[in-house]
């Protein structure tokens, strides 16, 4: 039994990389043609040929990299803020115990929610036309913009509370709290205290399921079915729908298209990693610097004596 044991962890990664290995493959062959269920038995570059005479593909990738890019960076700057500032008040607490219920509400809820919110004839809208006189809703795309900017309202809603409790479960392992009150002993501002010396200390934490956040943000599909444009849509939807497609010649299209896909998210992780290594780089010497926040504080509580 002892002897089983030690092929343990070699078979734990066997049976977690193995379904994931056969998928891939089973996405690679098609796209080069092979897939002889469907009557393709040899290797060909139709598929690629057939995916890029697709209109809007360009349209479609962009908006996949642009808003699963811009839904990440936004959800990560929320959250480092809202940590940064009120670590160790009240409300940071109340936060805490009403992060269940929010992460229990599902993707598509949420984006359902802020379709109804938004929309040109929605509550906000619905609330200034009672007080205007309004009766009828303005003429402006709020929901499927052409820019994706509804998608990424959607995507941050739900992204900002699971970061946020990925980087609770940062803080005392990186002994958030103590770090704090040692930058503020020093003379730092709460905020800057934080992104100098506990944001450091965290990141190495937080950064796998922020590649998660990103790499779901660039490949999601409810969402984005809901509030996303759809002329063209998002790669990952016109992915689904060539899937689905009753004409099942369309399965070799449609996995050159996935490939497309991961090669996208790969980018944006490589993205984010170049430039995770430039803040690092630039950032140890405005951390180290300390450039003058004892004096900004003396003067800022001069400034407001007598209380």
């Amino acid at each position: 039994m002892l002897k089983l044991l030690k092929y343990a962890p070699g078979l734990t990664v066997v049976l977690m990389v193995g379904p994931l290995l056969a998928g891939l493959l089973g996405t690679v062959l098609p796209a080069f043609g092979y897939l002889p269920a469907l009557g393709g038995g040899h290797a060909s570059l139709a598929a690629w040929r057939e995916l890029f005479a697709q209109p809007g593909l360009l349209i479609s990738v962009r908006l996949s990299a642009t808003t699963g890019l811009l839904a990440t960076a936004i959800s990560f700057g929320v959250v480092m803020l809202f940590c940064a500032a009120w670590q160790g008040t009240r409300a940071f607490d109340l936060m805490q115990r009403v992060l269940a219920p929010i992460l229990s509400v599902p993707h598509a809820a949420a984006a359902f929610g802020i379709a109804f919110l938004i929309a040109p004839s929605g509550w906000i809208v619905r609330v200034f036309a009672a007080l205007g006189g309004w009766d009828r809703p303005p003429d402006i795309v709020t929901v499927q913009d052409g820019w994706g900017l509804a998608l990424v309202a959607g995507l941050v809603a739900k992204e900002v509370p699971f970061l946020f409790l990925m980087t609770l479960g940062a803080l005392p392992q990186a002994d958030g709290e103590r770090t704090r009150h040692v930058a503020l002993t020093l003379g730092y501002g709460r905020v800057a205290g934080w992104f100098k010396t506990v944001l450091p200390r965290i990141y190495p934490q937080i950064k796998l399921p922020v590649f998660a956040v990103l790499a779901y943000s660039a490949s999601v599909v409810d969402v984005a079915m809901i509030l996303a444009p759809t002329t063209p849509a998002p790669l990952a939807v016109r992915i689904l729908h060539w899937l689905s497609d009753p004409d099942l010649s369309m399965r070799f299209m449609a996995s050159a298209a996935a490939l497309v896909q991961l090669g996208v998210v790969v980018g944006l992780i490589a993205l984010w990693w170049g430039f995770e290594k430039l803040v690092a780089r630039f950032g140890r010497g405005w951390a180290e610097a300390g450039g003058g926040i004892v004096a900004k504080e003396v003067c800022a509580r001069l400034a407001r004596w007598p209380p």
